[in-house]
């Protein structure tokens, strides 16, 4: 699987009430190397998206931010899309408005 068929299947995602579980249903169709594949982008994202910097924006934005609530913060953050996080010198940056407009729930 490639970047763009991950933002693809994310974007896709987004226009179901539980992106969780159409990814989970989607994904479970695919041959196991794209799963494998799927995962191996999310767990970089969420690498290079481990900065002390977006956990400030984190703690700002909700009024305090756990290690736990970050890791949340972070998965959310990507399944708002690539618009909200791209790659940038190995490192995840936030465009615009941290939150891309929603706040995580």
């Amino acid at each position: 699987m490639e970047n763009k068929e991950f933002w693809s299947l994310i974007e896709a995602s987004k226009e179901y009430e539980s992106q969780t579980e159409w990814l989970t249903e989607t994904l479970a169709k695919k041959e196991i190397n794209e799963i494998v594949d799927f995962e191996l982008i999310l767990q970089k994202l969420l690498n290079e998206s481990y900065q002390s910097r977006l956990w400030g924006a984190a703690y700002v934005i909700m009024g305090g931010c756990s290690d736990d609530c970050f890791d949340y913060f972070r998965g959310w953050l990507i399944s708002q899309g690539e618009m909200c996080i791209s790659q940038s010198d190995g490192r995840a940056r936030i465009f615009g408005r941290v939150y891309c407009g929603t706040k995580p729930q």
